[in-house]
């Protein structure tokens, strides 16, 4: 279950069961969107100016509780590097928060990606996700452009 610290947040919009989760900034096309079949309980954290309101941060950040999976989400306009910066930084201000949970980086882009598959950034982050969660942990970073979906 998720904890309190996120649970009684004022940055959390919501904890409950509902069938989808969306994740939009208002003026952008970007979204991420989650369908909940089984009801888990997931949260929606808002961390941008909320949870953590100095320095370089993600959008949101998607609790499902039960599975204890942690969902670093940054709707961006096409800096890739900059997103997974902005994830990375997150994540070290709120590790100990959800040291239980496995990590997840996912970024929305509004145009296609160029990935670079030598950046140093993105092995350094996904070096530091999958020591933290441990072997056949999935996908630990996806990065599409105007629209990201996936089922929990």
């Amino acid at each position: 279950m998720c904890n309190d610290f996120f649970r009684k947040s004022e940055c959390q919009e919501f904890c409950d069961s509902r069938k989808t989760i969306v994740v939009k900034d208002s003026g952008n096309k970007q979204e991420y969107r989650v369908t909940n079949n089984n009801g888990k309980e997931i949260c929606k954290i808002k961390v941008d100016g909320c949870l953590i309101k100095e320095g370089e941060r993600c959008d949101y950040l998607i609790l499902a509780c039960e599975d204890k999976s942690a969902f670093f989400v940054e709707l961006k306009g096409h800096d890739l590097k900059k997103a997974i910066g902005q994830i990375d930084s997150s994540l070290t201000n709120l590790i100990t928060e959800i040291k239980e949970f496995k990590i997840y980086a996912r970024i929305v882009l509004n145009r296609n990606p160029t990935p670079d598959i030598n950046s140093s950034v993105e092995i350094k982050l996904k070096n530091r996700l999958k020591k933290h969660n441990g072997k056949d942990s999935g996908d630990l970073i996806k990065y599409k452009s105007k629209v990201l979906e996936e089922s929990m």
